[in-house]
């Protein structure tokens, strides 16, 4: 199962390769937009200062220029503007006791230091709230800056604007501009490293087709470096997975020959024996010789076979199966569909389910077979009243050669080669095999294999809303 991480972490190398790159692309977005910002407010709080030292300087020189009182004030507000109020008065608007905070502190020095002609007046510089004007909530120059500049006849300029300090407001047009560039970013790299991770995937479907029973197309050495020489590897690879089982096949072919002679010969000579017992023992030791070498063979042919692929009817096929072992006094059940199509090679199918409802028979004595239709699957149950097999060895019984100990004695003889081999050719056929102890006793072996085509079946003499289960295609022998 997978784990959290595995989940939520992308597979493929494109989707890891986007996350990247959108991971690196938002980093450097959110750096350079606080870069911009930085630098945009310097550059603004610089500019603002100097223009508010500039226009101070400005309008306390054109105010002082004028001698008359009324005038003064006439002068004052005309000097005033949307973001700077100018009044001229007796007193000053920055209270002289009232405590100077850092930042006032602050603007105080820097506009001495953008104007120096501020340092030899007599100015003073306050934010209404931290208590510069020493007026309660709604005093109408809440939340502004307060500058006071006194002219030589004692008289006062006052400055305020709630424009100077306030910080600047996000400018949303550059981030939706942003978020654009991002996004076209991630659209073409998304397209340029799916052309880039083609190659890949090809060599995934490639690796997922290969067959030793199909005739080998190589795989095209294109794309980047690293996927050219995976391309070549696997190329290289599937020759040598070829040669070698082909020249297996053929030093198996050359042995079995070699072995069957000798073993014709000594079933000849064992007829020429007058001890009937004798001979009986020693036929029997030829035969589970020849089995064994037949056994062996199938298993090193691995899946591979020149018997072409077709349509069959695995109904009768296991129909057959079932039919010999009743005529030899076996106690078997059929149930189930009369008509199962799939495409495969019938030779390799009833070799697979004659091993397995034979190991069922060897093992469980009673046995029944169910051929049943289930998704557009066939699901094949052949289950028997043996002993069943432990839950930890429900994996190994498909390893080549083994044998349990408990239920697969040397008595009841076999090769251990028998569920491989079937394993072996449901999966080639692209089928599932599955082992399972029967809560009542004995094994069920479950197959489940792709049904070709809807021909309709229905096990015969079952109605319409009858289950499969149901059908009275069913013989069995006590």
């Amino acid at each position: 199962m997978k784990t959290l991480t595995q989940r939520v972490w992308p597979d493929t190398v494109a989707s890891r390769a986007i996350l990247i790159l959108v991971a690196a692309l938002l980093a450097f977005h959110l750096l350079g937009f606080w870069a911009y910002r930085v630098g945009f407010e310097s550059l603004a709080t610089a500019a603002r200062d100097r223009g508010l030292a500039e226009r101070v300087v400005s309008i306390k020189r054109a105010i002082a220029s004028t001698p008359d009182a009324p005038e003064r004030d006439r002068v004052a507000h005309d000097l005033s503007s949307a973001s700077l109020e100018v009044h001229w008065s007796k007193v000053s608007l920055v209270l002289g006791n009232a405590q100077a905070t850092e930042r006032a502190k602050m603007m105080e020095a820097r506009l001495k230091e953008l104007a120096p002609e501020l340092a030899t007046e007599s100015f003073r510089v306050g934010f209404a709230d931290d208590g510069a004007l020493g007026s309660g909530k709604a005093d109408a120059y809440r939340h502004m800056m307060l500058v006071s500049v006194r002219l030589a006849d004692g008289s006062w300029v006052n400055f305020s604007s709630s424009a100077l300090g306030a910080s600047q407001h996000i400018d949303w047009s550059v981030v939706a501009i942003t978020i654009c560039f991002g996004v076209g970013i991630v659209v073409v790299a998304l397209l340029l490293l799916r052309w880039a991770t083609r190659p890949l995937r090809d060599l995934a479907v490639a690796a997922e087709r290969f067959s030793l029973d199909q005739t080998p197309q190589p795989l095209p050495e294109n794309g980047p470096i690293e996927v050219r020489r995976a391309a070549r590897a696997f190329n290289t690879m599937r020759e040598r997975i070829q040669r070698l089982v082909t020249e297996r096949m053929q030093a198996m072919a050359a042995v079995s020959h070699d072995l069957r002679t000798p073993i014709t010969r000594l079933r000849l000579r064992s007829e020429l024996l007058d001890d009937e017992p004798t001979r009986v023992l020693i036929d029997g030791d030829l035969g589970e010789m020849e089995a064994m070498i037949d056994s062996t063979l199938e298993y090193l042919r691995g899946g591979v076979s020149s018997e072409a692929i077709r349509r069959i009817d695995l109904a009768s096929v296991i129909e057959t199966i079932v039919d010999d072992h009743i005529d030899q006094g076996h106690c078997v059940a059929l149930a189930g569909l009369t008509s199962a199509p799939v495409l495969g090679r019938m030779l390799s199918l009833k070799r697979a389910f004659s091993n397995i409802i034979g190991n069922a028979i060897k093992y469980g004595e009673t046995v029944s077979v169910m051929i049943a239709e289930a998704n557009d699957q066939l699901v094949i149950t052949v289950e028997d009243e043996g002993p069943g097999i432990p839950e930890a060895d429900m994996g190994r019984v498909f390893h080549p050669f083994v044998r349990l100990e408990e239920s697969r004695g040397r008595q009841t003889g076999g090769t251990g080669l028998g569920l491989t081999i079937a394993a072996s050719v449901i999966q080639t056929h692209g089928g599932q095999i599955k082992l399972a102890n029967r809560a009542t006793g004995g094994l069920c072996v479950t197959i489940t294999m792709s049904k070709v085509g809807d021909t309709g079946a229905q096990p015969s003499g079952s109605s319409p809303g009858q289950s499969v289960g149901q059908a009275d295609h069913q013989r069995q022998i006590a």
